[in-house]
């Protein structure tokens, strides 16, 4: 097979183990919901013991992105868009690593209840979060930069959940507020997966239009 074939190949695969990557975390997201929202020390601790599929992702990306930069020069599009896939891979390794971190929260919650206000708005929380992150990889597929864009306004409800828990506070009981407390760990954690979110829109505006977001 020729050069470039060779590089379309590679570059071919670099793109379906990114995207395996980002249904994987996904997932991850949404089992994290769920363990969540029953305070399941055993879901929690699988995800926590299951890391590792996600951090190895990450590794074979980031050798297959150096060997193409190594004896491939690419330019242009293609250039842009190995340098994000290996970012988005990034982004997509601490989503996973927040992931554990809430269930590692949530194992530290086990014996408590959460009350009807705290569920739900953790529930949108989560909803919101899985939501921005299954954009952000479709704007990637579709290499969409209004799509992109549109990850800062959804970002902004996010912001508000997690501000609404430390105003509130003040009015529950001094039982529920230790659990608010940890519960606001949480909120911090989903904030920034929401985040992170924003953040691969950049990259794919990078990869499109080839001009850095300000």
């Amino acid at each position: 097979m020729e050069t470039r074939g060779i590089f379309h190949q590679q570059l071919d695969e670099l793109y379906l183990d990114v995207l395996k990557m980002a249904n994987i975390t996904v997932e991850i997201l949404r089992m994290t919901m769920s363990a969540f929202a029953g305070l399941d020390k055993g879901a929690a601790q699988a995800i926590i013991d299951g890391d590792d599929e996600v951090d190895d992702f990450v590794v074979k990306i980031e050798d297959i992105v150096i060997e193409l930069l190594a004896t491939q020069a690419p330019v242009a599009i293609d250039l842009r868009r190995i340098i994000v896939i290996m970012r988005l891979s990034q982004h997509l390794e601490r989503v996973a690593d927040l992931c554990v971190n809430i269930c590692k929260a949530t194992v530290s919650l086990e014996g408590y209840s959460l009350s009807p206000w705290i569920a739900e708005d953790m529930d949108e929380m989560f909803k919101r979060s899985t939501s921005m992150l299954v954009h952000a990889v479709e704007s990637f597929k579709e290499e969409d930069e209004d799509m992109a864009a549109e990850l800062y306004e959804m970002d902004d409800p996010v912001d508000r959940i997690n501000r609404k828990f430390l105003t509130m506070t003040n009015k529950e009981s001094e039982e529920e507020l230790e659990l608010i407390i940890r519960t606001v760990m949480v909120a911090r954690f989903l904030e920034r997966i929401a985040d992170h979110a924003v953040d691969m829109g950049e990259e794919v505006r990078y990869m499109v239009t080839g001009e850095f977001v300000t």
